[in-house]
């Protein structure tokens, strides 16, 4: 079942289906959205999905603008503590399924860029990527096609609480948060500096007079359902421990802002062996329902010089998965997996420039790693092999670090 955002501007021409929800173009940037659209064809009819905006796309600058809807998002009336604890189970539930039959996949649209970039025959990668539509399946999930598809699950048991949740867009990792909330009365005002590379999905909710917001992060991995309420009483989540291992461990906080209610600061605590190294801010705008989850966030993404394909359970526990930094010269990844323990090893894409002629201590490996991503046998011998060939095409990965390179300038401005 698809679920429809009830507050976009209905004011469209055209719209384009991708993976059951709809990117809607808008009548003001007519002339670049029919240039991007051409990729992506017609909308069977009847089918209007979840509504997701192509955003305007000035000249020179590396990503379309975010949209937000015009009207803030609804709130949810929740007479007592028993309801809510009922939704949050329900909710949870949905969530641990997604976990746990969804990996998370940054490699998967990396490759299939690289793809179609090869197949169109243009030489430019930035002309390309303005051209390229994202896809949103299954095999490129990332935080944005997750919380999509969660956001389906939880319609699909209980119609009416879909239309209450709704996008929301992050800000990762911001120095100056507070001055960064204090900016952002209004957002649109500020939206070209804004680079919007996480997408979580929310709903607004009043527990007997007290407002609080349920956010769920299964891009982060998150196995909870996560509570902020404004007055910071229960049922406020607080810090809670996101990942443990013996020499690393997590925390999250999430929180109103206390310059401005319309973010919620999300903070990271993470501590190596037993003594706090770094806490990171981050700012999620809650006001207003993301429209641009695809064409700005999901499309930013594409350029991230980090890659990961990574399987969870239903806690939001990594299983087993592989990662590596896109550079120049790097030819190398790591790979885990669960064999009496987690085990970890690093190896490099050259060894699988043949794939008739693995290391026979190697096969075994990969045979694991791929059972435990749920993958169809061979097929995470196949993903590496396509990977050691775009890591050899220096062009094409030299133009890609400058895009993920202007990206960031702009940001960090």
């Amino acid at each position: 079942m698809s679920v429809r955002l009830p507050l976009i501007d209905t004011n469209v021409t055209s719209v384009t289906i991708v993976e059951n929800f709809t990117l809607v173009n808008n009548k003001n940037n007519q002339k670049d959205n029919e240039r991007r659209t051409a990729l992506s064809g017609p909308a069977p009819k009847g089918d209007p999905g979840t509504a997701q905006v192509f955003g305007e796309w000035p000249a020179e600058h590396p990503l379309p603008l975010p949209e937000w809807g015009e009207r803030s998002a609804p709130v949810l009336r929740i007479p007592d503590g028993r309801s809510f604890r009922r939704l949050e189970e329900d909710v949870e539930a949905a969530l641990g399924k997604v976990l746990a039959t969804n990996n998370y996949n940054t490699i998967g649209n990396y490759i299939a860029l690289y793809k179609g970039f090869k197949a169109s025959k243009c030489l430019n990668l930035f002309d390309y990527f303005q051209m390229y539509t994202p896809p949103i399946t299954p095999a490129h999930h990332t935080c944005v096609g997750l919380a999509l598809e969660l956001w389906r699950n939880i319609a699909k048991n209980e119609p009416a609480m879909g239309e209450y949740f709704y996008l929301v867009s992050c800000e990762e990792s911001i120095g100056a948060f507070e001055e960064y909330a204090g900016l952002q009365k209004e957002i649109n005002e500020t939206k070209n500096i804004l680079e919007k590379e996480h997408v979580l999905l929310a709903m607004r909710f009043d527990l007997g007079g007290r407002d609080g917001i349920m956010l769920c992060d299964p891009g982060y991995h998150v196995g909870r359902a996560i509570i902020a309420m404004k007055d910071e009483l229960a049922p406020h989540t607080g810090w809670f421990i996101q990942s443990k291992e013996p020499h690393l461990e997590k925390q999250f906080n999430y929180e109103y802002s206390k310059t401005n209610d319309d973010f919620v600061q999300w903070s990271e605590r993470v501590t190596r062996n037993k003594a706090m190294v770094e806490e990171v801010h981050s700012l999620v705008y809650i006001r207003k329902p993301y429209l641009t989850a695809v064409d700005v966030t999901e499309r930013r993404n594409l350029v991230y010089s980090f890659r990961s394909l990574l399987s969870r359970d239903r806690s939001g526990t990594l299983i087993a998965g592989i990662f590596f930094k896109v550079t120049e010269h790097n030819d190398e990844f790591l790979l885990f997996y669960q064999d009496e323990g987690k085990k970890r090893i690093k190896l490099n894409f050259s060894e699988f420039a043949n794939l008739h002629h693995i290391n026979e201590q190697i096969k075994p490996i990969i045979e694991k790693c791929n059972d435990q991503l749920n993958f169809a046998p061979g097929q995470l011998l196949s993903t590496l092999y396509v990977l050691y060939g775009i890591a050899n095409d220096k062009r094409y990965v030299q133009q890609l670090l400058d895009i993920n390179t202007c990206i960031n300038d702009i940001s960090e401005d």
